[in-house]
């Protein structure tokens, strides 16, 4: 496997380990905001919280702790 396959490989799973999390524990949270609310202005709410969550902090976070596993190999 070559390093570019190798390197968005990696993007992803840092996506899959800082998504997962966050999204899980926003939906927990915001479900009783959110419950009486239509689809779109649920997802739009969702989306007010998660992007600027997973891009500051889910996914650096992810990437760190990748990155340290990755090194103890």
């Amino acid at each position: 496997m070559n390093k570019n396959s190798k390197d968005r490989l990696i993007r992803i799973l840092i996506g899959y380990v800082g998504l997962y999390p966050t999204l899980l524990i926003v939906l927990t949270l915001l479900k009783p905001v959110t419950q009486g609310l239509s689809l779109p202005v649920v997802v739009l709410i969702e989306t007010i919280i998660l992007v600027p969550l997973t891009q500051l902090v889910s996914f650096p976070l992810a990437g760190w702790v990748i990155e340290r596993l990755s090194r103890k190999k």
